[in-house]
């Protein structure tokens, strides 16, 4: 995989994503959403390169619409609109709906396009967990709208603060991580350089602004960085063939992801682990 491509890509991503962090409530609602559907189109449609050669925009319109779904469904959705009675499961529910149906639409795609046998079974996994990855872009725009609603009052007292400062230290962390996938070094060293380094950069931002987030903030950059580097270890696999991992697109795919996936843990960490 070329890892310039990739680093670059996760690099540019987080950089627009930490604009529009630091002006928000600033911009109008619908920018940070849009950001995110223009990521996600992105991935959408270098993610199948993994699997084929071919374009295929039946899975690049289902992955996209997996994403997309997840996005809008949690923008456009009432403040007081309840799924359950379980508060941590009040906005998961749309997203785990959509990308359930992503889900679904890669298996109705890919049994009528593949003949049968092991290559299918590889290649609906690979492409299921694209549309589960699509999904998660909504982790991003959660705390995006949390954002806005507590600059609106809609919150009431807001329960967290330091939201802008833990979004902002994970993007940071991530374009770290995203830089040292370059090093010119041996996998299992790369791997250890990009979680350290991308952890120690996140526990010094914590000094210029201490608060009741730093830890969860530290925790979800370590997260993150072992994310990316789990995606720069698939650069030497030996499942997919040599000329795909080379393709621009698949550099693109594995960027595009890694940035979408760390919102999602950034919304876990938050509002699911017991703080």
């Amino acid at each position: 995989m070329r890892r310039t491509i990739s680093a670059l890509t996760t690099v540019s991503a987080a950089a627009v994503l930490a604009i529009v962090t630091v002006f928000v409530p600033n911009l109008p609602v619908w920018v940070g959403p849009l950001v995110l559907s223009v990521l996600v189109v992105g991935f959408a449609f270098a993610w199948p390169t993994i699997v084929s050669s071919h374009r295929r925009w039946g899975v690049t319109a289902g992955l996209a619409g997996a994403g997309l779904v997840a996005i809008w469904s949690v923008t456009l959705l009432p403040i007081n609109a309840e799924f359950s009675t379980m508060a941590n499961e009040l906005w998961l529910a749309p997203v785990g709906g959509a990308a359930a149906l992503g889900v679904l639409a890669m298996f109705v795609i890919q049994t009528f396009t593949l003949p049968g046998g092991l290559k299918r079974f590889l290649t609906t996994a690979t492409l299921a967990v694209g549309a589960i990855v699509a999904a998660t872009s909504a982790g991003w725009t959660l705390l995006l709208r949390h954002k806005y609603e507590a600059a609106a009052g809609s919150l009431g007292l807001e329960r967290i603060s330091g939201v802008t400062w833990l979004m902002l230290t994970m993007l940071a962390a991530l374009a770290v991580a995203a830089l040292v996938t370059l090093l010119p070094a041996r996998r299992r060293t790369r791997m250890v350089a990009i979680i350290v380094v991308a952890t120690v950069v996140a526990v010094a931002l914590q000094f210029f602004r201490p608060g009741p987030l730093s830890v969860p903030a530290v925790l979800a950059s370590a997260i993150t960085a072992l994310i990316v580097g789990l995606t720069d270890s698939f650069s030497e696999t030996q499942e997919v063939a040599a000329k795909t991992l080379q393709h621009p697109l698949t550099a693109v795919a594995a960027g595009s992801a890694t940035t979408m996936v760390s919102g999602m843990v950034a919304y876990f960490v938050i509002h699911v682990l017991p703080w």
